[in-house]
C-alpha cells in the first residue's frame, strides 16, 4: 500500500537532492572562478559521500524515527543534517579550501538552509506532480469504529501520497459521532456504497472474519477498486496477501502494484517518451502518407479513425488508428474477423504488420496510454469482458500500445471466454510484476513480430 509509494518518493526526493548539490557545488566553482575539474576530480567522493547520506536519511525516517508522526519543520533538519554531514562536507571541503574563511562559513550555512528548504518543498512538489487527480485515492475504511478512528489518524499523516479517507463503514455497533470520518453505514451496504461514492480503495481495519474478507475481495475485484487488509503485529495475517509494515500497523494488499511507485511511472514515461517522439516522426508520417495514397483508390475516407476505449481506472478516452475499414459506423464496435470484407486490401498489410496501431503514439504523448500495458477494450465490450473475476485489475495501470498477452498469442478476435481470459491473466501478471527490463523485452518483442507476424496477426 504504502511501499511503492512511499519508497519511489523517498528515491525522487533523494535523486533531486543529489541534482540540487551538484548545482549548488557548480555554482560555487563558477562564481568564484575556480577549474571546473575539481567537480570531476572529485565526483567519486561526491557519490560515495551522497549514497551514505541518502542511507543515513532512510534510517531516520524508517527506523529510528518510527512512523514518521513529528511535525514537517522537526523531520525536516534532521534529514537535512544527515545529508549535510555525509556530502556536504565530503564534497565542499576540497572545493571550499580554495576560499576565505568568511565567504567558505557563508557558503555552508547556506548550504544547510538550502537543504532543510528543499525537504520541506520538494515533498509538496512531488505530491503535487504524482499523486494529483488522476493518482489521488478515495478510500474508504471498514471495521469496527475504534480502529477506524486509530486507522485515520494514521492515513492522516500519508496524505502528502495521495491517500484521501472519505467516510467509514462499521463492523458491528456503530457510533457515528466518533471520530471525524462520516460514517456512511454498516459494512452488509459494502458494493453499494463503493459504487455511490466513487470509491478506488477500500481498506479492511482488520477485526473481520476471513469468510467475509474474501467475499468483499471478490468484490472489489469486480468493480476495479483496491483492496487493502489493515491489522495490528499481534493479530495473525490472511493468506493470498502481499503484506507490509508501517508502525504499529501491518497492510496486506490484494494486488502488488510496482507502478504505484512514482519513481518507476517516471521511469516508464521517461521510455515512452523516447520510444514515441522518434515513432512519430519516422513512422508514423511516412506510413500516414503510404495510406492516405491507398485510400484514395481503394477506399476514400479519412486516414485515421478514432475510437472510443477504457483506460486507466475505466475512464474513457479515444484512441488513435489508421483507418483499415470501408466507412459503416453501424458496424464500428463489431470485433474485425479473418478474411473480413470491411478490410479494403491495403489495409490487409497495414493490419497483418500491426501498423494500423502506429498513430496510437500520438495517445502515448498525450498521456492517455504507454507503449506497453493491457491493451484497451472497446467501451460497448467493457461489460460483457467484466464477467471475468479480475477484469478490471488491468485498469490499474494505462493501457498500451503493446502488452504482455499480445505478445504471448493472446490477439485477434475474441471468440469464448477462454480467449478472454487468457488476456486477462497475462494482464494482471503484468500489473503486478512490471519492471523497466520487462518493458525493454516485450517492445523488443513486438518489434520482432511487425517484422515477422504470427498467425493470430490479421
Amino acid at each position: 500500500m504504502f511501499a511503492y509509494r512511499a519508497r519511489g518518493f523517498d528515491a525522487l526526493v533523494g535523486a533531486s537532492q543529489c541534482l540540487l548539490h551538484w548545482g549548488a557545488l557548480w555554482a560555487v566553482v563558477r562564481f568564484n572562478h575556480l577549474d571546473l575539474g575539481l567537480l570531476s576530480e572529485h565526483f567519486g567522493r561526491l557519490c560515495w559521500a551522497w549514497a551514505a547520506g541518502i542511507g543515513a536519511e532512510l534510517l531516520w525516517c524508517n527506523h529510528w524515527h518510527g512512523d514518521g508522526s513529528a511535525p514537517e519543520w522537526i523531520k525536516c533538519w534532521p534529514r537535512a543534517f544527515f545529508a549535510f554531514t555525509f556530502s556536504a562536507f565530503a564534497a565542499f571541503e576540497p572545493v571550499l579550501k580554495h576560499l576565505s574563511s568568511d565567504v567558505a562559513a557563508l557558503l555552508w550555512i547556506g548550504h544547510l538552509l538550502l537543504l532543510v528548504l528543499a525537504y520541506r518543498l520538494l515533498p509538496r512538489l512531488f505530491g503535487v506532480l504524482f499523486f494529483g487527480v488522476q493518482h489521488r485515492h478515495r478510500v474508504i475504511v471498514v471495521g469496527e469504529e475504534d480502529r477506524v478512528a486509530d486507522l485515520e489518524r494514521m492515513l492522516s499523516s500519508r496524505k502528502g501520497l495521495g491517500y484521501n479517507p472519505v467516510g467509514w463503514l462499521g463492523v458491528g455497533k456503530i457510533n457515528p459521532g466518533k471520530g471525524s470520518l462520516p460514517c456512511f453505514g454498516a459494512s452488509h451496504e459494502f458494493a453499494a456504497v463503493i459504487r455511490e461514492k466513487g470509491v478506488d480503495q477500500v481498506i479492511l481495519a482488520g477485526g473481520v472474519r476471513e469468510a467475509q474478507v474474501n467475499q468483499w475481495k471478490t468484490d472489489c475485484e469486480k468493480l476495479g477498486v483496491r483492496l487493502v487488509v489493515a491489522q495490528k503485529f499481534t493479530e495473525s495475517g490472511l493468506g493470498g496477501f502481499s503484506w507490509e509494515a508501517q508502525g504499529e500497523w501491518c497492510f496486506g494488499m490484494a494486488c502488488r502494484e510496482p507502478l504505484q511507485s512514482p519513481f518507476n511511472r517516471l521511469l516508464k514515461r521517461i521510455l515512452d517518451v523516447c520510444v514515441a517522439v522518434p515513432a512519430v516522426l519516422f513512422a508514423v508520417v511516412p506510413v500516414a502518407l503510404v495510406t492516405w495514397l491507398a485510400q484514395r483508390v481503394q477506399s476514400p475516407g479519412p486516414v485515421f479513425y478514432r475510437q472510443w476505449r477504457h483506460g486507466r481506472g475505466n475512464r474513457p478516452f479515444r484512441v488513435w488508428k489508421f483507418r483499415t475499414m470501408h466507412e459503416n459506423p453501424a458496424l464500428a464496435a463489431v470485433q474485425a474477423k479473418q478474411n473480413d470484407s470491411r478490410i479494403y486490401p491495403f489495409a490487409l498489410w497495414l493490419r497483418r504488420h500491426s501498423l494500423d496501431e502506429l498513430p496510437q503514439f500520438l495517445n502515448v504523448l498525450s498521456g492517455e496510454m504507454s507503449v506497453v500495458g493491457p491493451r484497451p477494450h472497446f467501451v460497448e465490450h467493457t461489460g460483457q469482458f467484466a464477467e471475468q473475476q479480475r477484469y478490471h485489475v488491468r485498469s490499474f495501470v494505462k493501457p498500451g500500445i503493446t502488452g504482455l498477452a499480445q505478445v504471448n498469442g493472446c490477439r485477434g478476435e475474441v471468440r469464448c471466454a477462454a480467449d478472454m481470459d487468457s488476456r486477462v491473466r497475462f494482464d494482471i501478471v503484468y500489473v503486478e510484476r512490471w519492471n523497466l527490463w520487462l518493458d525493454l523485452t516485450l517492445i523488443a518483442r513486438t518489434a520482432w513480430q511487425v517484422i515477422f507476424p504470427p498467425p493470430a496477426a490479421y
